[in-house]
């Protein structure tokens, strides 16, 4: 952004940055910087592709050439980010391509809204399960841990698994894994904190042992 725009583009409140036609990212204003946590110099020049979560760079990559070759001009759609932290979020991307004087695409600016955490949200509980599950913990382990019964153990690791979208106990910690649930390079694993403005998590079947 150049010139009296570029005071707009720094105050503005909505997250936007301009990718060349290579897909590196040149800008980005602050609430873009924010809402990816990441700063100035970790986003400059950074592949755009870089940014997404896994299984979105297959999905988004054929718009964006798309885009690159100017045969689109417009491309909306929603998907998800990686954090700097490692947290995944979900937002829906309007890009819109600038072209040159000539006619060829310049570079694509991207705008951010209805960002949103990626995953579920979890009870405190339900929390603390995952996070002994993905340490190797088993089910008596976990019961003893968190003072539940058996069968409170087994009511939770199917909700988890339901909600999720995990295939069994063993894939739980994968997919927490994937939706950025926990704080990547940490270990015993750790969740990452919900995010400011989160509603309530619904509340967990906790029985306490006798």
């Amino acid at each position: 952004m150049k010139g009296r725009y570029q005071v707009y583009f720094e105050r503005a409140r909505i997250p936007i940055a301009a990718v060349d036609g290579l897909g590196r990212v040149r800008e980005s204003n602050p609430a873009f910087r924010s809402a990816v946590a990441r700063t100035v110099e970790e986003l400059d020049g950074i592949a755009a592709e870089e940014l997404l979560a896994p299984g979105e760079i297959d999905a988004q990559r054929p718009y964006w050439r798309l885009l690159a070759f100017g045969r689109l001009d417009v491309y909306r759609t929603r998907m998800r980010l990686v954090r700097g932290d490692g947290a995944v979020i979900s937002a829906r991307v309007s890009a819109s391509v600038e072209h040159r004087a000539d006619g060829l695409p310049w570079r694509a600016v991207a705008v951010l809204d209805e960002i949103s955490s990626a995953a579920p949200a979890l009870s405190p509980l339900q929390g603390e399960v995952l996070r002994l599950v993905a340490a190797g913990a088993s089910n008596a382990q976990i019961a003893r841990r968190l003072y539940l019964t058996r069968q409170a153990v087994d009511y939770h690791l199917v909700r988890l698994r339901a909600k999720l979208d995990a295939e069994s106990r063993s894939a739980l910690a994968g997919r927490a894994f994937v939706l950025g649930l926990f704080v990547p390079g940490v270990w015993p694993p750790a969740l990452h904190p919900p995010p400011a403005g989160a509603g309530a998590p619904e509340c967990g079947y906790w029985t306490p042992r006798n």
